[in-house]
């Protein structure tokens, strides 16, 4: 058996691998296998900016990678993809759509009401119909829980991940009292989640289960920063935030990026303009120099890694995605040829656990334009931070070091929250 993951008792949740949580009973959640709430979906009506025709309105009949196919007093019309900047439904959308929330690896969120996975698709359950997202971009999926009362549901659990984590996690218990349990996922049912533990495979209570987390990857990432984001396209859902480079949509089915497939009465608006925005979340460092205060064991491979910057999906109830970097770490990233400002927010990682004081500086061009000393005694666990807005036009790297303030402090990691470069 694995050795337990190195987490502290106050400060993350327990590890445990109790056989009395893994036995077969059946809970029936509502998910049948053939229940879509499928409904006859009425075409949207549209406000659209676009750089062409300025603002203007439309019944959608279709987008696709050519343009914006909408009805205008029963005649069609295209708009041209590449002159649109904001397409938005008009009049009432839906609201939250269910208990359960799904991150994906990109920092994206979905909610749904339930979830299936059997094979390598998950499968949703939405009041609008039925989604698939594939297994590999997920990262999390959380179950509000009646004693959770955060902003997101699995905020209590996901800020209390541990440090290192060699597997899946299987999160059970409560949003005030939960434990991992390290094993492989393998599938998610109606009433049971089949997981192997000790080369066993063994079906899982889901009265039990509060959240899964998947041993996954970062994102991948264009190397040195091209200009372009990863996902260019903004789409904000009922019940949901995501990102797309394709986006095929009609009041049928919302297709993102070739996998990722949505009711067509999921979307409530489409932003170009934000895909002029290059998040680092995701965007891997042009150069990258981590030092942790033990110095030179930071150089092997696994430690180094660890210290190095991660992306989180939400961290101390903060809905935004972001990077949470540790004292003395430098990272430079190439910017965009038509960069002009740098926007983030940053506050102690780790919420009300968070300890030490760091200091934050930020260069363009090896230019300091920003310094700040962050402490985490001083620093609402629940805020986003203190807000860096910065003029990068004209330079060519950004730099950002996260350090400490003295010898006798240890610091603490930093959370930038939604760091961008706008364009």
């Amino acid at each position: 058996m694995r050795a337990p993951i190195p987490t502290s008792a106050d400060a993350r949740g327990r590890i445990r691998r109790l056989r009395p949580l893994f036995t077969s009973l059946s809970i029936w959640w509502g998910l049948s296998a053939g229940g879509t709430f499928a409904h006859a979906a009425e075409p949207p009506s549209l406000r659209i900016e676009s750089t062409e025709a300025g603002v203007s309105s439309g019944t959608l009949v279709a987008l696709d990678g050519a343009g914006l196919k909408i009805d205008v007093a029963g005649q069609q019309r295209v708009v041209p993809i590449d002159t649109l900047r904001v397409v938005e439904r008009e009049g009432e959308v839906g609201r939250g759509v269910g208990r359960c929330r799904i991150g994906l690896v990109d920092g994206s969120w979905i909610e749904a009401g339930e979830i299936a996975w059997e094979g390598s698709v998950v499968t949703l359950t939405r009041p609008d119909g039925r989604g698939e997202i594939p297994v590999a971009k997920v990262r999390s999926v959380a179950w509000r829980q009646d004693d959770d009362d955060t902003a997101v549901p699995g905020a209590a659990w996901l800020v209390a991940l541990p440090e290192t984590i060699e597997s899946d996690l299987l999160v059970v218990g409560s949003a005030s009292g939960h434990e991992f349990v390290e094993c492989a996922i393998k599938s998610i049912g109606p009433d049971t989640i089949t997981v192997v533990l000790d080369e066993e495979t063994i079906p899982v209570k889901r009265s039990k289960v509060i959240g899964i987390y998947w041993l996954r990857g970062e994102p991948t990432a264009a190397k040195g920063g091209t200009g372009k984001s990863a996902a260019a396209v903004a789409v904000d859902l009922v019940g949901g935030a995501v990102r797309a480079r394709r986006i095929e949509w009609t009041p049928e089915k919302l297709l993102l990026d070739g996998d990722v497939s949505l009711p067509g009465d999921a979307v409530v608006r489409l932003d170009w303009a934000a895909g002029r925005m290059m998040s680092l979340v995701g965007v891997a460092p042009e150069r990258l120099e981590v030092e942790p205060w033990f110095g030179d064991l930071g150089r092997i491979p696994g430690l180094a890694s660890f210290f190095a910057p991660r992306s989180v999906v939400a961290e101390g109830g903060v809905p935004r995605p972001g990077l949470v970097i540790r004292p003395r770490t430098a990272a430079v990233w190439r910017l965009p040829p038509e960069a002009r400002r740098f926007r983030t927010s940053i506050a102690p990682a780790g919420a009300a656990r968070a300890a030490g004081i760091s200091e934050v500086i930020v260069t363009v061009d090896d230019r300091e334009v920003f310094r700040r000393q962050i402490d985490a005694a001083a620093v609402d666990p629940g805020a986003e931070g203190i807000p860096i807005e910065v003029d990068v036009a004209g330079g060519r790297r950004l730099g950002v070091t996260v350090g400490f303030v003295s010898a006798s402090d240890s610091g603490c990691p930093v959370r930038f929250t939604s760091p961008v470069v706008e364009q």
